[in-house]
């Protein structure tokens, strides 16, 4: 298992910038966060392409569902407006475009894989070429979606893939072990100091999400939580820069 950082830019530095644009990831790293968390899913053609909804409204001046729609009309999109006139323009970009960013600020990713409607067999297919091809860095892969944790680990399986829940089940060891995960990724909301402890005494790496509030974050740490994933990295770098639990860093 990579070493994850303890602090991750959700969909980049998502209180600043436009989620899952190359701005926010650009603005994730001069905030000093070495990774970000991002959504990625299939075009109409099957391009791989970041973007967080199954439909183009809320980010986009687009309608409708992403992968109906082709990568050469995607690409034409306005993804930054709803945020910000600042960022009038910036466009949703593909999987190539984030990890060629990405080698290049020095920093690692959280690809959360999304089918949004496509088949989640070949997305996972597509990503595996895009990782093939990009130039190396460290990646944590992660999904929702059992059908794609279980493929993306049959084709990637030197690559750790972490499991995301929004509950923790109670024969989750189970299902944690049938899909070959590497982590948990959990709501924080749905954790306490006992369920934390469960998971971090079976020596599986603990991913929370969103998390924005230090405070909890610092409490998250205490419970032995590897990493956190905020929309403020800038916040909580500078309220907690290193790992306050060096034991519960999993590698």
């Amino acid at each position: 298992m990579i070493e994850i950082p303890h602090i991750v830019a959700h969909r980049g530095a998502s209180i600043e910038a436009p989620e899952n644009t190359i701005a926010a990831f650009r603005v994730a790293g001069a905030r000093k966060a070495k990774w970000i968390e991002c959504d990625v899913t299939l075009s109409a053609d099957n391009q791989c392409v970041l973007i967080h909804d199954d439909t183009l409204e809320r980010t986009t001046n687009g309608t409708g569902p992403i992968h109906m729609q082709p990568l050469s009309v995607l690409r034409e999109l306005d993804a930054g407006s709803w945020f910000s006139d600042i960022y009038k323009g910036e466009r949703i970009p593909t999987l190539s475009d984030t990890l060629e960013t990405l080698f290049f600020m020095d920093m690692g990713a959280n690809l959360e894989i999304k089918p949004s409607g496509c088949d989640p067999v070949r997305l996972c297919q597509e990503v595996a070429k895009e990782l093939g091809r990009a130039k190396k860095l460290p990646i944590l892969l992660s999904s929702f979606d059992d059908i794609a944790v279980a493929e993306i680990r049959r084709l990637l399986p030197e690559m750790p893939c972490g499991w995301l829940l929004e509950t923790l089940p109670d024969n989750w060891h189970g299902g944690y072990t049938r899909l070959g995960a590497s982590a948990l990724h959990i709501d924080h909301k749905a954790l306490d100091p006992e369920k934390a402890a469960e998971i971090v005494a079976a020596n599986v790496p603990l991913v929370c999400y969103t998390v924005n509030d230090p405070a909890r974050a610092k409490e998250l740490f205490g419970w032995g939580v590897t990493s956190i994933i905020t929309d403020d990295p800038a916040k909580m770098i500078a309220a907690i820069p290193r790992h306050p639990n060096p034991q519960g860093r999993n590698k």
